[in-house]
């Protein structure tokens, strides 16, 4: 189904085209590689000149490429838009590598096209390659926008390593951290700390504003992440916006934390996926990506809570 929607969303960028009959085609975006050295991601690229940039950070066990319906409805609304695989395993934690392979893109693509800020959005592992993004780039990121964020390695790796004998997704998690920072949090402190977005927001130079969204029964990335990185953002000065997602449409939950006691909350919408456009999460996050790069947002100030439900919708 997602392949079906991508080739549709393809045709419907052609539609102009097939429609004129003859004559020269009128400018249409698109979707294609990214390739920058060793690295390879997904860009599109607009109809005419941008109106800015938007850069996505995928989370564990996705690739760029999961991305390219979002990526070309961005473009379609007017922007350069890519996301990078990261360098390493697909069931990896290479979140050096991936923010390597992010910052040698972006600084490829601000040459093509001479942005001078753009608007980060990650998604749960992503997250803590935005920790390293955000600090480096020194202040071209204005605006992010942050769904189900892994903001704290060493509690994800402790929470993995806690379920490992009974989990075989949690015991590969906790594996393949340590086999980035080379070993637990007391033996690498300092690669724990850096990949941690909610002990860096210090260093977020430039950030103007962060929207924050996570389920309260999210069970890869626990809720109280969320609160921690939106605390750290807070101390820091920067304006957030947080929204709780409860109940999200009923037969698209993601995994929640309730479902490893074995009980079945109804419709509470867990730990989305990218690839399901109909999990309240991965929803919510694009909505809200879409409604900042374009300003129809509005200027995020102070701290606001909101609270999603698929009944009761958004609720101050």
């Amino acid at each position: 189904m997602r392949a079906l929607a991508i080739a549709g969303l393809a045709l419907a960028l052609l539609a102009p085209t097939l429609a004129a009959g003859g004559g020269a085609p009128p400018c249409a975006s698109s979707v294609g590689d990214l390739v920058v050295g060793s690295a390879h991601g997904r860009i599109a690229t607009p109809c005419g000149a941008p109106r800015g940039l938007v850069v996505i950070l995928h989370g564990y066990g996705h690739q760029a490429a999961d991305h390219d319906a979002h990526l070309a409805r961005l473009a379609e609304l007017g922007f350069v838009a890519f996301a990078m695989d990261y360098s390493g395993p697909v069931d990896g934690f290479p979140l050096r590598a991936g923010a390597l392979d992010t910052e040698a893109a972006l600084a490829q693509v601000r040459g093509e096209w001479g942005f001078s800020h753009g608007v980060l959005f990650s998604v749960s592992m992503g997250t803590a390659v935005a920790s390293m993004v955000l600090a480096d780039e020194h202040g071209f990121f204005t605006a992010w926008v942050d769904s189900e964020g892994l903001s704290q390695l060493a509690e994800t790796w402790a929470e993995a390593t806690a379920l490992a004998p009974a989990n075989g997704f949690a015991k590969l998690a906790a594996q393949r951290i340590q086999e980035e920072c080379g070993g637990s949090p007391a033996v690498a402190p300092g690669c724990y700390h850096e990949r941690s977005a909610a002990l860096r927001a210090y260093a977020f130079e430039g950030l103007q504003e962060a929207i924050l969204l996570h389920d309260v029964n999210d069970g890869l990335v626990p809720y109280n992440q969320g609160r921690e990185m939106e605390a750290a953002l807070a101390a820091r000065g920067v304006p957030t916006e947080f929204y709780t997602v409860l109940r999200g449409e009923a037969g698209h939950e993601g995994t929640t934390l309730t479902s490893y006691g074995g009980e079945n909350v109804d419709g509470l919408a867990g730990h989305g996926d990218e690839g399901d456009d109909s999990q309240a999460m991965t929803a919510l996050g694009f909505r809200l990506l879409e409604e900042v790069a374009t300003g129809q947002h509005g200027a995020v100030a102070g701290h606001a809570q909101l609270v999603v439900d698929r009944d009761l919708g958004t609720l101050p």
